[in-house]
Formats: C-alpha cells, sequence, structure tokens
C-alpha cells in the first residue's frame, strides 16, 4: 500500500505492516523464492551491527523477509544492537512477514522494554524518544489480530493510540479487531476514525477484503467522507456496504433491523445534502435527531444543512452537540472554527483550530485558516508561520489550493517586510503558474523596493508597504 502514513523517519520504517496485512497489501511472495541462506553480505562496509540493520531494512522494503531476517539476527548478536528497540521491531517485521507471528511478537516486546534515550544503531542522534513506541504497539497488535487473539490485538493497539491518537491505520486494525468479535458500533466508529484521519489512504486494496465481513468499512468511509463533505464519496461507499449486507440478511448492522432503516434516512439526508436541497435535508437529519437525540451522525448533517443555509448561531450548536457527545471528533472542531470565522468570532475559531490540529496532528486547510485569522488580526509572524505549516502537511479536505496558500505566504512576508523572502515565494509561484495575477503584481512591488537606491529606506520609496 502506498500511503505518506507508512513513510516515516528513516528506511528502517518503510514498512509497517505485518502478517496477512502484508499479505493483502502487498501481494505476498511464496517463501521458497528467497534464500534461506543464514547469510548478510554486506560487502566491505564495517562489521557494525547499524550496518546489517540497514541492509535488513532495505530487504525488508523489498520484502525480502528472509534476507531481512538473517541481517537482523546478525546485528542482534552484537551487545549494541540488543540495545535498539527498533531493530527488535524490524526483526519481528520481518517474523511476521514469514508468518512467525507468535516470533514476531516476542520481538516487539523486546523492543518495548526498552527504555526511551537508547541508541539507535545506525545512528547516534535523535535517541529513542517515548512517542516512537506507538508503532511497536501498533505492529504487535497487528500480529496479534493475525493470530485471531482479538481481544489482546485490542489491548495493544490501545497502547498505540495512548501515545499518537491520531495514526489511522491503528484505528482500521482496531476495527477490524472490534467488527470479529461483533462489536458493531465500535467497530464502524474506528473505521470512521481510520479515514477521517487519513482519508487519501486506501485502507482496502485487496479484493480478500471485499467480502461478508468487510461491509462496515465501507459504512465507517461513508461516514467519514461525509464529515469531509464529500458527500458523492459517502453514496458510494453507502452502496457498496449496502449491497454486501443485502447478499447477507442474515447479519446485522446493530441491533436489530430497524436500525439499517435509520441508517438509510441518515443517507437519504446526505443524498438531499448532496442535491444541494438544504432546507429538506435540514428537515431529515431534524427527524433522526427527535427519534435518536444522541445520534451524531444527524447532527453533523444538521449542522452542515444550518451552515449551507447561513445559518451560522445555530450551526455552531449542532456541531457543539456532536462535541459534547464526541470530543475527540477533530472534523467538528474544524467545521465550527469555519462557522466562528464566518460570524466573525476569531478566537474562538482559534481556539477551536487548534483543537482540531491537536486532535489530528494538523493538517493543510486548517493551518491555512489559522494563517487568515493571524493576517486578520495583523500577527504577522503567527501568519507566516501558520501558512508555511500548511504548504508542509497534507491535504485532507480539499477546497483550499495549495498555491493559494503560496501566495497569502508571500503577501504576509511583503507586508512583514520580508521583501527577499517574499520574491523567492512570488517567484515558485509563477513558475508553478505565471500568469497568477495577484503575484505578478507583487512581484512589481517588491522590485520596485528591492531597486530603491539604497540610501533611501523602504518608506521613502515609493511604494505602500
Amino acid at each position: 500500500m502506498a500511503s505518506h502514513s507508512l513513510i516515516l523517519r528513516s528506511l528502517t520504517y518503510c514498512l509497517i505492516l505485518s502478517g496477512c496485512t502484508l499479505e493483502f497489501f502487498f501481494g505476498f511472495t511464496a517463501q521458497s523464492a528467497y534464500s534461506q541462506t543464514q547469510s548478510c553480505n554486506i560487502g566491505s562496509n564495517p562489521k557494525h551491527p547499524g550496518n546489517y540493520k540497514l541492509l535488513g531494512s532495505i530487504f525488508l522494503g523489498q520484502k525480502r523477509f528472509q534476507k531481512a531476517l538473517n541481517c537482523f539476527e546478525i546485528a542482534l548478536q552484537d551487545e549494541r544492537g540488543i540495545k535498539d528497540p527498533e531493530l527488535w521491531n524490524n526483526h519481528g517485521l520481518a517474523l511476521a512477514g514469514l508468518t512467525k507471528f507468535d516470533q514476531a511478537i516476542a520481538s516487539y516486546d523486546q523492543a518495548l522494554r526498552i527504555s526511551p534515550g537508547a541508541i539507535f544503531v545506525d545512528r547516534v542522534e535523535p535517541r529513542v524518544k517515548a512517542e516512537d513506541y506507538y508503532l511497536w504497539w501498533f505492529n504487535r497488535g497487528t500480529a496479534l489480530v493475525d493470530l485471531n487473539r482479538y481481544e489482546e490485538a485490542i489491548a495493544s493497539l490501545d497502547q498505540s493510540i495512548k501515545i499518537k491518537p491520531n495514526y489511522g491505520f491503528v484505528w482500521f486494525f482496531r476495527g477490524l479487531a472490534l467488527f470479529r468479535l461483533e462489536r458493531y458500533e465500535e467497530a464502524r466508529s474506528a473505521y470512521r476514525r481510520a479515514v477521517l484521519l487519513s482519508p487519501n489512504t486506501p485502507y482496502i486494496a485487496s479484493k480478500d477484503l471485499l467480502s461478508l465481513q468487510d461491509y462496515l468499512v465501507y459504512y465507517g468511509q461513508a461516514e467519514a467522507k461525509s464529515r469531509l463533505g464529500s458527500y458523492q464519496d459517502t453514496i458510494q461507499a453507502f452502496e457498496r456496504g449496502q449491497k454486501i449486507r443485502r447478499s447477507n440478511p442474515q447479519i446485522k448492522l446493530l441491533e436489530d433491523n430497524s436500525s439499517e432503516n435509520f441508517y438509510e434516512a441518515y443517507i437519504d439526508g446526505i443524498r438531499l445534502l448532496d442535491q444541494g436541497e438544504n432546507k429538506k435535508a435540514l428537515i431529515a437529519f431534524d427527524q433522526l435527531v427527535a427519534q435518536k437525540p444522541n445520534y451524531t451522525n444527524a447532527w453533523f448533517g444538521k449542522a452542515d444543512a444550518l451552515t449551507a443555509l447561513g445559518l451560522y448561531p445555530e450551526a455552531i450548536l449542532a456541531y457543539d452537540r456532536v462535541i459534547s457527545i464526541e470530543p475527540d471528533d477533530y472534523a467538528s472542531w474544524y467545521k465550527k472554527g469555519n462557522v466562528l470565522r464566518k460570524v466573525n468570532r476569531k478566537e474562538e475559531a482559534l481556539q477551536a483550530y487548534q483543537t482540531a490540529i491537536d486532535l489530528s496532528g494538523g493538517f493543510s486547510e486548517v493551518w491555512h485558516n489559522r494563517g487568515v485569522i493571524f493576517y486578520d488580526l495583523n500577527k504577522d509572524a503567527e501568519a507566516i508561520s501558520a501558512y508555511s505549516r500548511s504548504l508542509k502537511a497534507n491535504t485532507l479536505w480539499g477546497g483550499i489550493a495549495r498555491i493559494d496558500t503560496q501566495y497569502a505566504l508571500a503577501a504576509t512576508l511583503y507586508r512583514a517586510k520580508r521583501y527577499s523572502e517574499s520574491l523567492f515565494a512570488v517567484e515558485k509561484i509563477l513558475k508553478e503558474q505565471p500568469t497568477y495575477q495577484e503575484a505578478l503584481e507583487l512581484r512589481k512591488l517588491i522590485k520596485k523596493i528591492m531597486d530603491c537606491d539604497s540610501s533611501k529606506t523602504p518608506s521613502q520609496c515609493s511604494v505602500s508597504s
């Protein structure tokens, strides 16, 4: 599976999924295709455990699990290697790739026994941090899923969530474990959280998952896409799940068949939003919350309808209702921030955006919107920081073109009299889009100031900054 969330700090993190998940996402290759010799040829490089670890990590990324295991086991014969928790984690991944899940778990346990502050054998700095351990708990949890030890898997995945709650994959595998325990409501919620945190990640990438046991993946995806405002994707995901459900009427969505009808009524409200029938959608969602006052999907749909109708105070209250039930739903905090910005409650909007960042890890659109508010408040340093963060972050929602963020950054740098940096930013914009009119105008202003006689101050030049 190709995903930004799989590419972490170094080559040693290029592969994180274990066992049957590797089979799902990477197209398992027969073990016999790999050399079974207990060798790891590092050539003329020094026989240091770090070199064996690095070569093993390359093999791991190539899914050559036996060769990777050979290298890691040589590295672990050295006392320095034994003290590296990442090496133990990678050793576990190689074992999991060979479907030796019990041994993999033992390796992950070795990693988890080593305290923060340890040294990575292939590099001196930075040292092992407490936040690094989320990955090792996650890998341990996936191996337990492979062994059908679902309660233990959830316990491991929950440890990962405590460290890094905004990691989408941990929620996805938590959903798998919960579904197999027939805890359907929790499973759907976990799938929704996974997609909300990484909406562009194709969690289902193999026909092996398109089965009776996976319909809730689509329902969770539908809920997440509705909160992201992607109504067409919502409908499509729901219809895929619905097709599986109708082909298998013996399984339940929640507690009874009426729950399925209720869920379909919620999707009908989304269809109305997609068609721009916002008043009708509002009526539909009101009917749902009248039946189930704590049904957050309906409250979220109601808030979206109210926003579309320009009923901003009522929309804020509706988002607040979602937050009161699901305080960790970053989408509600983000959309609430957007509405607060519309009614000029800027400080409250900043607080809502910050909470959304804390819960999600941050994303391009929320950083951009913070930059807009800081700019309006004449806080140029904060605006520049926010726009810069936006350009480095992942785009989760759409609707804000990155080139517009680049221009906002250039304009703020100009107002802050950081002319060289502003010109550099403008040139990047014009290289990408030579006809960007505002950038062309800004370049003229910057060059006029920079070409001003060096004996004069910028304020003496005939340019308003």
